[in-house]
């Protein structure tokens, strides 16, 4: 049989669902680029042959083909059927435009390819062919522990990349019976149509180029394009518009910010040509200067990269079913934000959300820049995680699963992992346990050398103040105005007057006012704890026109519930300008004689612990 006898083939609806639009590749039509490239190389690391050590090849080339090798004249017909129906039923403009495009593009004597092909890759053999071309939410991976998609859909994101809707698949694999196996088929997904050759039959919404008896072509009834050189799959995007001129190095920036890890580990190599440009070749000694090329601001993944390429790894303990986490912490520099790199190095997600990222801590005040990576060290903790990625696996949430219960556990689980990775990012950041000594740089301004007489030392005017040794809780509605921040982080404004029960303005300490002055905000809040009840807060007023009255309260740990104002017992001001300063209910009262920067060390008579704080 020769390819010619193959042709399109879209079955009769027989009363079935009427498809007007697919949803399914929605999830991928926001970043079609990122996305594509996200779902094609997971699939090809997810297939790596067993016991092959070499990276596995990834090739993305644009070329322009006859329109006969992809049957257009009969594709044609059933997408101006498509687009007639569009108009008579004045369906969305966007249907009848993608319908007026693709016609266009088919009177064109070539169409437009980008084929992707792997090697060193199992191919696809009978169960994978059909969950990738014919079956819908179908998966099949190369083994159980095999960390790539559990939705069946990703397949879908490199029809957002085709004018005509229409994708051919090929493979190449070894089977021991039979030996060398090779198949290849199109797919095309359109909309429900009536027979362009009987209108009154109307076809489903996805049809196939294939043999007259539905079967792919295989071996020589394949045409030499759509053949591999050796064992692996190919994917074949027709009617190909990357919507972007620089389409080659929007997959090469998409490659190096989601596979960073994989290319440094030398597990993949992607090749990136066009008849008409250079090739871009991204692998282990390329990245780093396409992070310096393809950027003019460095993103996020190149302090990732950074983190997994010269952090060591540190393992968490084995927390229940997410098992053993590996994190390499980057000190210095970076987002501030901790990634996800499934065991397919992939990155998943570096969301600051713990909604969409439950794995990654909290940032503390007192930590530095910095940049974290987080793996799994066993399939199991990996598959675990991957049943709550979303569609896109692009986010994590307990949310995915059906089972209450194992929401619940998930939660628990996901808080386990975050406590030991603040442990190992406190490690790396050289934050020490309280009682311990730490190299406070905030305060190097504020305290003189060791050298009596090096440049810059000055005596400072400070002054304690002590406060009533009982005093009674303020009203925990004084700190209402405030906003809850991370661990350790600080965030609000001042409390507003309170007026008693006269109409008279009255402040915390409980003296009148007439009202006139707005009291000023804080801004650029510090909380540095310094031991069991004793701590550094620091702020910069707006202005000097007005008073501060300070409250810090818990917002973490067992406080949470509750959310007391700490009692502040004592209180030393250590910027360079003394500042007026008084205690009175537990509440500290400060006048700022200047708009810089206000420091000051405070003692309590609570426990300190390890939860944030809310300063108001």
């Amino acid at each position: 049989m020769s390819a010619k006898s193959a042709d399109w083939q879209f079955p009769p609806r027989n009363g079935g669902i009427d498809f007007v639009q697919d949803p399914s590749s929605a999830h991928f039509s926001d970043a079609p680029i990122p996305k594509l490239v996200r779902e094609v190389l997971q699939n090809s690391l997810d297939a790596r042959e067993n016991g092959i050590y070499e990276p596995v090849v990834v090739k993305f080339r644009h070329t322009e083909i006859d329109r006969s090798l992809i049957g257009a004249t009969r594709l044609y017909k059933h997408l101006t059927a498509c687009l007639n129906r569009a108009k008579a039923e004045k369906h969305h403009p966007s249907v009848v435009r993608l319908y007026e495009n693709a016609c266009k593009t088919l009177r064109a004597k070539t169409v437009r390819c980008l084929s992707i092909t792997d090697s060193r890759t199992t191919g696809l053999s009978d169960s994978k062919w059909d969950a990738l071309v014919v079956q819908e939410g179908a998966v099949q991976k190369s083994s159980v522990g095999a960390p790539g998609g559990s939705y069946g859909i990703g397949k879908n994101a490199v029809f957002n990349v085709s004018d005509i809707r229409a994708v051919f698949y090929s493979t190449r694999y070894v089977n021991g019976r039979e030996g060398r196996i090779e198949k290849m088929q199109g797919k095309a997904t359109l909309m429900s149509h009536p027979n362009p050759d009987n209108a009154n039959d109307h076809l489903q919404h996805i049809g196939f180029y294939a043999a007259h008896n539905g079967e792919p072509l295989v071996t020589t009834e394949i045409h030499d394009f759509f053949r591999l050189d050796e064992p692996g799959a190919g994917v074949f995007v027709m009617g190909f518009n990357p919507r972007s001129s620089a389409w080659m190095e929007d997959i090469a920036s998409a490659v190096i910010e989601n596979f960073f890890d994989a290319i440094h580990k030398k597990t993949l190599i992607v090749e990136i040509s066009s008849d008409d440009a250079e090739s871009i070749t991204v692998d282990h000694e390329t990245i780093d200067q396409l992070f310096e090329g393809l950027f003019s601001k460095k993103p996020d993944a190149f302090y990732y990269y950074k983190a997994i390429r010269d952090a060591e790894s540190m393992p968490t303990p084995s927390i229940s079913k997410a098992g053993v986490l590996n994190a390499q912490v980057l000190i210095g520099s970076g987002p501030r934000r901790t990634a996800y790199v499934n065991r397919n190095d992939m990155l998943i997600t570096a969301s600051r959300e713990q909604k969409t990222n439950p794995i990654a801590p909290r940032g503390k005040s007192l930590w530095p820049d910095y940049a974290a990576v987080v793996t799994p060290a066993t399939d199991e903790g990996d598959a675990w995680v991957r049943y709550m990625e979303n569609p896109s696996h692009d986010s994590i949430s307990s949310g995915q699963l059906l089972d209450a219960k194992q929401q619940r556990q998930a939660d628990k689980i996901f808080a386990d992992a975050r406590r030991e990775l603040r442990e190992i990012i406190d490690k790396k950041a050289d934050i020490s346990k309280y009682g311990d000594t730490s190299n406070l740089d905030e305060l190097r301004d504020y305290f003189p050398e060791l050298d009596p007489n090096a440049e810059g030392n000055r005596n400072l005017d400070v002054k304690p103040i002590k406060s009533n040794p009982n005093p009674s809780p303020p009203s925990t509605s004084d700190a209402s105005t405030s906003s809850d921040t991370d661990s350790h982080g600080t965030s609000g404004q001042t409390t507003e007057d309170q007026n008693d029960n006269n109409g008279t303005k009255r402040d915390r300490s409980g003296q009148t006012g007439t009202g006139a002055g707005r009291r000023p905000a804080i801004n650029k809040q510090r909380y540095i704890p310094m031991g069991n009840t004793e701590a550094i807060v620091s702020f910069v007023p707006d202005d000097k026109s007005g008073e501060v009255q300070l409250t810090l309260t818990p917002t973490g740990g067992e406080r949470r519930e509750r959310e007391v104002p700490l009692q502040i017992v004592d209180a030393t001001v250590l910027s360079p300008d003394n500042q007026k300063i008084s205690l009175a209910e537990g509440v500290l009262s400060l006048k700022p004689s200047s708009s810089e920067r206000v420091v000051i060390k405070i003692a309590t008579n609570n426990t300190l612990g390890d939860f944030a704080v809310r300063m108001g």
